[in-house]
């Protein structure tokens, strides 16, 4: 087995009783590609899952050589008493001589969408830290009944062959790979490593609320099983699913490589034929890899929408057609189709930019001013006032894709359009850089959201 790679074990580990804890030999075989790392970061929640993810790594990490581990908990205040849980994790770390942080989510607590608002929060967070942490590998317990809950929930919401794939054991995030080394595993053997551990782990009420659909299928398990559509059954799904859309991206590469070109401005290119002889599931994939790219989504739209714009652009007819989907505008010409940011109807946002510290905007472009810039400037969209403050119009960009790029702002003067090459008169000695991060997004396939990068 190679070492250090990210990858995870490739069979899943041969189990007498599901009541039995963890043996060291299994923590061996299944933290193996963690071996060449220096620092890993745990997600731990206090629940049975993640606390044995504690107990297997620090039982694991006490051999000379092994990596360093920082535990990370978040509250999520989704609950009263979940501070004083994440305090509690940490509290057990410390016993383990294990650092830790309590992560808390701020801002409002999520009242619809809840599960995918508390997810998006808890990851953002983590991968946040992990980085921070100078880890190279963000650890999480799911297991092999999350993993079939995934898949259940990805065939209610219709899903393709990526969304049964459901969860993938180890992925790159940018710098960090979001490793999950328990999906081999039942739960019921992580419930016995903790409770052979001590530990008395946290029962969280979400996890039987019927309000959400997790939880609805949870409960639907055992009666699935018994007909044979038990975890095992649907983990392996799952597993050759992964593989049928490796082999999907392998071929959308090819065609990016070949047939897609991202200019100095984030707009992707692709010539009609060339999008049109390619086969149906890779021009899907295309299509939600490029507007992921383009857009700055963590997730690509529901399959339902993106067949329609799929349909719209090989049926279309000569002339100029356009379509806006997951905050992309897709403007389908007679040679060729141009993919670029919709400003969409609240416009994008201003940051402050720090001058020396460069800046990731919108997900498309990063953005650095000199040392010695001014300290008081923003990066915005350029939109129809700056446009019209320096007279920008070249030739061949459409205007919308022209309103969507990166401007240096002070106040409601607009002082440099970067990626065009301009800058009002009186800035002409500011120095400013923008680079598109589209194409490299565009060139790695999503499978988990680029949090923080």
């Amino acid at each position: 087995m190679r070492c250090g790679n990210g990858l995870p074990p490739s069979r899943p580990l041969p189990v007498a009783d599901v009541s039995l804890p963890l043996s060291d030999g299994e923590c061996e075989q299944l933290f193996a590609p963690l071996c060449k790392a220096e620092i890993i970061a745990l997600a731990v929640s206090g629940g049975a899952d993640s606390l044995a993810l504690l107990e297997l790594i620090d039982r694991w990490r006490r051999r000379p050589g092994r990596p360093r581990a920082i535990v990370l908990t978040v509250d999520h205040r989704l609950r009263p008493g979940s501070g004083e849980e994440a305090r509690k994790v940490a509290k057990i770390a410390g016993s383990r001589g294990l650092s830790a942080k309590v992560l808390t989510v701020t801002g409002a607590v999520p009242t619809a969408n809840v599960e995918a608002g508390a997810r998006d929060a808890r990851y953002g967070l983590l991968t946040t830290a992990a980085r921070a942490c100078g880890a190279t590998h963000l650890l999480t317990a799911h297991h092999q009944d999350d993993q079939a809950e995934t898949v259940l929930i990805r065939i209610q919401r219709g899903a393709g062959v990526f969304g049964l794939a459901a969860m993938r054991p180890a992925v790159e995030c940018g710098d960090l790979t979001i490793f999950r080394p328990f999906l081999v595993l039942p739960r019921a053997r992580l419930a016995a490593t903790t409770a052979a551990a001590g530990f008395e782990p946290v029962d969280d009420p979400m996890n039987r609320d019927p309000r959400f659909l997790r939880a609805r299928i949870r409960r639907l398990m055992p009666t699935l099983a018994a007909a044979g559509i038990g975890a095992t059954e649907l983990a392996a799904t799952a597993e050759r699913c992964a593989a049928a859309a490796a082999a999907i991206d392998t071929a959308t590469d090819a065609v990016i490589q070949a047939a897609v070109v991202v200019d100095d401005l984030a707009i992707a290119r692709i010539a009609r034929a060339d999008f049109c002889a390619a086969p149906k599931e890779v021009r899907l994939r295309l299509l939600s890899r490029l507007l992921m790219a383009a857009g700055g989504a963590h997730y690509p739209p529901r399959y339902r929408r993106l067949a329609a714009l799929h349909e719209a652009l090989t049926g279309a007819s000569e002339g100029l057609r356009k379509r806006t989907l997951a905050g992309v505008t897709i403007d389908c010409r007679p040679a060729e189709i141009l993919v670029y940011r919709e400003a969409g109807r609240s416009g994008l946002a201003h940051h402050p930019i720090r001058p020396g510290v460069p800046l990731s905007w919108d997900r498309r472009f990063r953005v650095a001013l000199d040392a010695d810039a001014p300290s008081d400037l923003t990066v915005g969209p350029i939109g129809e006032t700056g446009r019209t403050q320096i007279d920008l119009r070249p030739r061949g960009v459409p205007i919308a894709a022209l309103m969507v790029q990166p401007g240096i702002w002070r106040r409601k003067q607009l002082l440099a359009a970067p990626s065009l090459g301009a800058a009002a008169l009186a800035c002409r000695s500011l120095s400013v850089t923008a680079s598109q991060t589209v194409g490299s997004r565009l060139a790695v396939a999503p499978l988990f959201p680029n949090y923080g990068t």
